[in-house]
């Protein structure tokens, strides 16, 4: 059965070679003009720039894959997460379940980049390197420049860069080399981490966290377990157990100092403020004092018989 679902529509990085602003448009776009500075450049040689950053593989490579003995490996589609096994010479199958392309190449890029990947293949960052994609999807992948955006890998992630990585990482192991030196900004997400360098990092593990001899590591380590070789040293915010659990009572904690300042807040608007009495002087009573009523204007009664407009009769005096 074909895959059904509707796929959002492909979107690249794109850099302004004038300011450096980073943009995403739409992989088919030609041309755009820069959101920040508002000039006008050519996608397309963008594109043709970074398909010169992706190295082909070297003459040595091409030898020693032609006299090697074909294998095959496991792979997992990335649509609906089914496995199966494909030669380690192919460079592209399909999935057996959901009929998705999967790519199988490896990817060596050495300069700018900000095109997505999914590949079952490697990635491989050179110190070159300098990738702006919002989404890596791969098999494996080595990280020894720059790398912003979020990587997904089946596989193993091993990090050989000597400066701060603003991408995050997700795989299933994540080892951090011996003459590695890195800052991560984003949480590194795995079930095996191994570090044999220096690394400052936020990790949530779900497995086992190593440090070897020489290893170091410095941050928040949420994980179920955690090791320390002698000659290691760990500084940092440690919380032993499982990552869901620890998310759900962040979160419960969270909803229980929200639902205490809503109460709190409630029980202000209920208590009213006292008001202080005032004393009122009344004057005693007369009793003895007779108190008229006020007198009152009677209103003249009008003759209804008068003509309107009929002079009032005139009073003849008396002789006396």
């Amino acid at each position: 059965m074909a895959n059904t679902r509707r796929q959002p529509p492909e979107k690249i990085s794109a850099d302004c070679p004038h300011c450096g602003f980073s943009q995403l448009e739409a992989a088919l776009a030609k041309s755009t003009y820069c959101r920040k500075c508002g000039e006008y450049y050519s996608i397309e040689k963008l594109l043709a720039k970074e398909a010169g950053s992706l190295k082909a593989p070297s003459f040595f490579d091409r030898i020693s894959k032609m006299v090697s003995r074909e294998t095959t490996r496991d792979i997992s589609c990335f649509s609906c997460g089914a496995t199966q096994q494909v030669s380690s010479a192919a460079e592209s199958t399909q999935c057996p379940k959901c009929s998705s392309y999967i790519d199988l190449r490896d990817f060596k890029i050495a300069g700018a980049f900000g095109r997505s990947i999914q590949t079952q293949g490697d990635v491989i960052i050179s110190s070159k390197g300098d990738v702006t994609s919002q989404r890596i999807l791969c098999g494996g992948a080595v990280i020894e420049g720059k790398m912003r955006g979020q990587m997904v890998c089946t596989g193993t992630v091993t990090v050989k860069a000597w400066d701060k990585v603003l991408g995050g990482i997700e795989a299933q192991k994540i080892v951090i080399d011996k003459k590695c030196q890195v800052e991560f900004s984003k949480p590194l997400k795995s079930p095996d981490i191994e570090i044999n360098g220096k690394v400052t990092a936020h990790i949530q593990c779900d497995g086992r966290v190593t440090v070897q001899k020489k290893g170091w590591l410095m941050g928040s380590v949420h994980a179920k377990s955690i090791v320390v070789e002698k000659g290691g040293i760990f500084s940092g915010d440690l919380f032993i157990g499982q990552v869901e659990e620890l998310e759900n009572e962040a979160h419960e904690e969270a909803a229980r100092q929200a639902a205490a300042a809503a109460e709190s807040e409630s029980h202000g608007m209920d208590q009213a403020p006292a008001v202080e009495a005032i004393p009122i002087e009344i004057p005693p009573s007369q009793p003895d004092a007779a108190i008229a009523p006020p007198a009152t204007e009677q209103p003249q009664q009008e003759d209804l018989f008068k003509p309107p407009g009929a002079r009032p009769p005139r009073k003849r005096a008396r002789a006396v």
